[in-house]
């Protein structure tokens, strides 16, 4: 049984659920785990990569994405599953379950406040429920 955390923005932005993403990795790189983002397309992954230097002037959070030159970077993102382990919690900001979501120690499902995004978490929510998994839910309002 994995542990998944439903966060629902209420701002309509993509850039605010890439910055609360952000958030999301600073809380658990600062324990000490390991984040794969599995992001949904090729422009989120390189705003991602460009906030991860830039949203906080205090952290510095080293990653790198999965297509490029990532070795032994605490922070990856990508687009395909990757599989991760006990020390490794997974932000997937993708419209699907990642198919071996149950191999991270945590899962957090990112959702954005539209229509489409809304109905993808449904769904994805309804496929955790019928797998056992442990599922909370969280309203955020951010920036």
């Amino acid at each position: 049984m994995s542990l998944v955390d439903f966060h629902i923005l209420e701002n309509r932005e993509n850039i605010a659920l890439l910055r609360y993403a952000c958030r999301l990795v600073r809380k658990a790189y600062k324990n000490n785990c390991r984040v794969y983002i599995r992001a949904e397309n090729e422009q989120d992954m390189k705003q991602l990569d460009s906030l991860l230097w830039t949203f906080s002037e205090l952290d510095f959070i080293p990653h790198a994405i999965l297509s490029t030159e990532c070795g032994q970077e605490p922070v990856i993102i990508g687009m395909i599953d990757q599989p991760g382990n006990s020390r490794t919690v997974l932000i997937n900001l993708n419209t699907t379950i990642a198919e071996n979501y149950s191999t991270y120690s945590r899962v957090f499902e990112l959702i954005g406040n539209n229509p489409a995004a809304i109905a993808a978490g449904r769904e994805r929510y309804r496929t955790y429920r019928k797998m056992n998994d442990q599922l909370s839910n969280h309203h955020v309002t951010a920036n």
